[in-house]
Parts: C-alpha cells; sequence; structure tokens
C-alpha cells in the first residue's frame, strides 16, 4: 500500500475520534493539535523510517519560550509501532491508535486544566534538565511561587550545558528572573513570548 493511502487511512481515523475533540490537523500531515492558552497538545501518528504502519506520540508543548516547532515537552511514545500488513488490518490499527489518541487528549487536558496544575506538575520535575527547570521557573513565577522559581531559575543558570542553544536559554532566563520582583512586567513579558510562538507556530 502507498503511503498516501495509509495516511489517509489515519486521517479518517483520527478525524472521528479527534476532531470531534476540538483538535485540528496540522495541515495534511500526521499531526494534529490541541490548543490551549499556555500549551498546545501535540499528537503524532508518526510514521517509522523503514516500515509501512505507524507509532502513536502525545505530549504538551509549552509556549512560553519562542519556536517555530512543536516539541514534547511533556510526554511522547504512548504507543508502539503499528504495521501495515493489509488494508482490513491497519484500518482496525489506525481506529485502535485514534482512540487512544482520544484518550491522551483528554487526559493531558485534565493534567493542566489550570496554570495551577500545570505548576505543581512541574515542580515534580527533578533539577538535572535544563529544561525542565526553565518551564518550572516560568510556571513557578506565573503562580506567585517565588521561592520555588528562584531555585529553577538558579537551576538554568548553573546547568553544564554549553550549546549555543542553552547559552540563550540561560540569557532568556536570567532576563526574565530580573523580571520576576514585578508580576506585571512578568506576565506582559511571558504574553508576548506566548503570542510570538503562537505566530510562528501559525497557531489560532
Amino acid at each position: 500500500m502507498a503511503t498516501n493511502d495509509i495516511n489517509r487511512l489515519i486521517a479518517n481515523a483520527a478525524k472521528s475520534t479527534l476532531r470531534p475533540l476540538g483538535c485540528k490537523q496540522k495541515g495534511t500531515s500526521r499531526t494534529w493539535l490541541d490548543c490551549h492558552p499556555l500549551w498546545v497538545g501535540v499528537i503524532e501518528f508518526q510514521p517509522h523510517s523503514w516500515s509501512n504502519g505507524s507509532f502513536l506520540n502525545a505530549g504538551a508543548c509549552w509556549l512560553w519560550y519562542e519556536k517555530d516547532y512543536f516539541s514534547f515537552d511533556e510526554g511522547y511514545r504512548v504507543e508502539a509501532f503499528k504495521r501495515f500488513e493489509n488494508d482490513e488490518q491497519f484500518t482496525e490499527a489506525a481506529v485502535a491508535l485514534a482512540m487512544r489518541a482520544h484518550d491522551e487528549v483528554l487526559k493531558l487536558r485534565a493534567r493542566f486544566s489550570s496554570l495551577e496544575r500545570i505548576a505543581a506538575h512541574l515542580k515534580t520535575k527533578d533539577f538535572s534538565d535544563i529544561w525542565c527547570n526553565y518551564h518550572a521557573a516560568i510556571a513557578a513565577t506565573l503562580t506567585n511561587d517565588f521561592a520555588h522559581a528562584t531555585k529553577r531559575f538558579v537551576a538554568v543558570a548553573e546547568s553544564p550545558e554549553a550549546y549555543p542553544w542553552a547559552i540563550e536559554l540561560k540569557d532568556r532566563s536570567s532576563k526574565l528572573q530580573a523580571l520576576a520582583a514585578n508580576p506585571a512586567q512578568f506576565l506582559d513579558a511571558i504574553s508576548r513570548i506566548v503570542e510570538s510562538s503562537r505566530t510562528r507556530l501559525r497557531l489560532s
């Protein structure tokens, strides 16, 4: 079966389960998006490099860091590869993947239904990852948990990561930390970053 036919089977299955939830397909790709003010749910029916079929990835992409690509900041692989064997078999497999995607969207919505829940979740993350520290610092500041925010901002600054992207992230984090004492200025800065991310990602 041609890749386009497999894409069609996946799209048909996803439309019946994700579209009623308000999710939107990203163009004609295998990616579906569930948009929220500060994050977007990303559902990806990921193809395999060498075999016909699909994995299923699901997670949340935080919007308070400017970027023109979608990332799995929370979550990722939720279903192993489903190989195409024949039309009937893969139609059933696509429906099963779409149903799992439906459930994952609802789980993400429940887990991140408020800024407070987002901040509480990120607060549980360990301090070993510079990105986790950045995201947790932003959420903590937005919920007025300044003590925890300070710890996370410090962890970003002290990260051993020295790649160009890490240096840029540390600089951004430092500038935002300087605004944390003024909630209005901090909120304005985050709002501008989120709007820029939405524009770059072409989100409504």
